[in-house]
């Protein structure tokens, strides 16, 4: 099992949480930073923390805690570029793009993708499948504020990576369930990354993963990158997070499944750690 440094980049804080447990456990796993992920008000009445819940809080790990403010795409509530200089000035250090009524690459969040890409802020996006979020506070997924997981399909990041090359974007769940769409995008441009969480690391998504990063031909050579195509994505592409669960699931979940692919240890430390932390512009 793995034992180095760890960047967790993708997390989520909830407002019954334990905080110092939490970090205490992230600290066990020699977990050196954990993004944040806020949430938008209308994910509150599931628990979630927004970007003014962590205003509000002490936060007494800024050690570990990097923050990344989520931005409100809904048509009729759509952030502007100022929000994005805002949340910067407030300390957040990353964005989070979710819950779109347009999909990515549609030219009206162009101004955002513009500001952002200027003030150098990363970006982590939901992509692929999307839970249920219900109607509230205008969320309605059959008028004008609609949410479709169509609009978060990973190929739905393409003329944004081609159009903002120096934006640094990671797409969240390895754009389940178009597992070929961001394996595609992620040999394409340097800009774009990766993480697999997801599915609360239960054993059928971790095997699905797992069957997506597979090479494509029984008999490959695992060690050759032509036939093993994962070799170059955990070197160069892909980055560990957790989503909802901790550590305690997804780092034996992620050795299971670099295991299966004979990922060897001298890449794995990419993977949990250095390419993170170039991502969050953090020296490794």
């Amino acid at each position: 099992m793995y034992s180095g440094p760890i960047i967790n980049i993708h997390t989520h804080l909830r407002l019954t949480d334990d905080l110092e447990k939490r970090v205490n456990n992230w600290r066990k796993w020699k977990m050196l930073k954990v993004v944040c992920l806020m949430s938008n008000a209308r994910r509150r009445y599931k628990g979630y923390f927004t970007n003014d819940d962590f205003l509000r809080m002490e936060n007494k790990y800024a050690d570990i805690i990097v923050p990344f403010a989520s931005v409100n795409l809904l048509a009729s509530q759509m952030d502007q570029p100022d929000r994005i200089d805002y949340f910067k000035e407030k300390g957040f250090l990353g964005l989070k793009f979710e819950d779109n009524s347009y999909p990515y690459n549609h030219e009206i969040y162009w101004p955002l993708y513009e500001r952002v890409e200027r003030l150098r802020l990363p970006i982590l996006f939901h992509v692929g499948n999307l839970a249920h979020v219900g109607v509230i506070e205008g969320v309605n997924r059959d008028k004008r504020d609609g949410i479709d997981g169509e609009n978060m399909r990973p190929y739905r990041l393409d003329k944004v990576a081609r159009s903002f090359p120096g934006l640094t974007m990671v797409g969240a769940h390895l754009g389940d369930p178009h597992y070929n769409e961001a394996i595609e995008l992620m040999g394409d441009y340097s800009n774009l990354f990766f993480d697999f969480s997801g599915g609360c690391g239960a054993k059928p998504w971790v095997r699905r993963i797992t069957a997506a990063l597979m090479p494509p031909l029984p008999g490959s050579k695992m060690d050759d990158p032509q036939e093993n195509p994962a070799l170059d994505l955990f070197a160069k592409k892909l980055v560990f997070g957790t989503d909802n669960p901790e550590p305690d699931i997804w780092v034996p979940a992620s050795e299971f499944i670099m295991d299966t692919l004979q990922i060897p240890e001298i890449v794995r430390e990419n993977f949990y750690y250095r390419t993170a932390a170039r991502i969050l512009g953090f020296k490794n």
